[in-house]
């Protein structure tokens, strides 16, 4: 893929596909994040949302901030006010509906300054984020990927995911369709998968027949999918298959 060839808004699509499979490698085990923070040219963290604290930053990172892992955990909640200043609360309160779903299948990104070293000048970095799911299916998250990239190195970084994702040109390819889905659709998907019938997927998920196959003609119409084959590809690749 020739990134000199995408404008500024496919690159961004571009990132948040790579984050997405990224987030599913980790939470299955294929990956874990030493693998990723030391390719990776831009900030990968992870955060404990129950605390709330960064618990992992990769050396990018660290040296970017010039603080190491231990520093910042002494901060606490400091860490957000020195770094961030300002921008904490309003930049949780835009997030308050993702955090609210909880769907791990959902990417979550913004712009945002941020103060680094050696002078402490504000940079706008990029950022990408992912519930994480630790052990591969718990209830509701609790901790929190994410990929902060600064913008002047957007297409490094995503030529460097993309030499250690060896499976992510359909998600990169389809991904847009991937973000038209509602949560419901995506439950729907699953039961799908598993041969479920119109009527069993109404019994399971509490809605009726009617709304399940007003749901199915609704994903049809999104994905494009003329074929179960290609409705099972599709939820393989984007992790719906339980």
């Amino acid at each position: 893929m020739n990134l000199k060839l995408l404008n500024s808004s496919e690159v961004k699509d571009l990132a948040t596909s790579q984050i997405f499979t990224l987030g599913n490698k980790l939470s299955t085990g294929k990956y874990n994040l030493n693998e990723i923070g030391e390719v990776i040219p831009s900030a990968v963290m992870v955060q404990d949302l129950t605390i709330p604290k960064v618990t992992y930053m990769n050396d990018w990172g660290c040296d970017v901030l010039d603080h190491s892992m231990d520093e910042i955990n002494a901060l606490g909640s400091d860490y957000y006010e020195k770094f961030f200043p300002g921008q904490a609360e309003s930049l949780l309160n835009s997030m308050k509906g993702f955090f609210n779903r909880a769907d791990q299948t959902e990417t979550y990104s913004f712009f945002q300054q941020v103060k680094v070293c050696p002078k402490f000048n504000y940079n706008w970095f990029y950022t990408i984020c992912k519930l994480l799911l630790e052990n591969g299916r718990e209830e509701k998250p609790t901790k929190l990927f994410l990929l902060s990239i600064p913008m002047s190195g957007m297409d490094p970084l995503v030529t460097k995911v993309n030499k250690i994702l060896d499976d992510n040109e359909f998600v990169v390819k389809n991904y847009r369709k991937f973000a038209l889905l509602t949560k419901r659709e995506k439950e729907i998907i699953t039961l799908l998968t598993e041969g479920r019938s119109s009527q069993e997927i109404a019994d399971t998920l509490f809605i009726s027949r009617h709304t399940v196959s007003t749901h199915r003609k609704n994903i049809t119409n999104k994905l494009n999918v003329d074929s179960f084959a290609e409705l099972l590809k599709f939820a393989i690749a984007f992790d719906l298959i339980r």
